[in-house]
């Protein structure tokens, strides 16, 4: 195909192009899932990743909703995060001979969890995870099925009270 210089573009050359912006444009993309600090520190966002997800786990959110409220509490309290991380690597090392986010069954990791749910380290991140994810209101209809608050709406008789359809009561 002549071009306005007079040179040809071929249809393997074309498709070469066009294969390099789509590649370019996808790690771009995917580069944004994740928040800055997550990206900059990505051993520690996995880790807290995988806690973030044994203690609340819903697999049709992505991840950036776990990992984009913890960054206020990394700069807040690194040394408790980083400290309960290295915690639960030696709880998981001793008794499965690997980290904690290398452990693949998730009966084996709530077990870990459950040594260490009542010290402050577990308590920060699920407090500050339950906030996150379920006061999030872009999560709230499509995973949660909560349209939101309903009082400017005229209330819930109004908006949702008597919408359910039960064929059977």
């Amino acid at each position: 195909m002549p071009s306005a210089t007079g040179t040809t573009l071929s249809r393997r050359r074309f498709l070469t192009l066009t294969g390099a912006l789509a590649a370019g444009s996808l790690a771009l993309s995917a580069s944004t899932l994740w928040p800055r600090w997550a990206r900059a520190e990505p051993e520690l966002a996995t880790r807290l990743l995988r806690l973030g997800r044994d203690i609340y786990p819903h697999e049709a959110i992505a991840d950036r909703y776990y990992l984009a409220p913890l960054a206020p509490l990394l700069e807040e309290q690194r040394e408790l995060i980083a400290a309960g991380l290295d915690d639960l690597d030696r709880r998981a090392r001793a008794a499965h001979g690997r980290d904690y986010a290398a452990v693949d069954s998730a009966a084996e990791r709530e077990a870990l969890l459950r040594q260490i749910e009542d010290g402050e380290f577990f308590q920060t991140v699920r407090n500050t995870l339950v906030v996150g994810l379920y006061d999030n209101s872009e999560l709230w209809e499509p995973h949660f099925g909560y349209q939101g608050s309903s009082w400017e709406q005229g209330g819930y008789v109004g908006r949702g009270y008597n919408d359910l359809v039960i064929d059977w009561l």
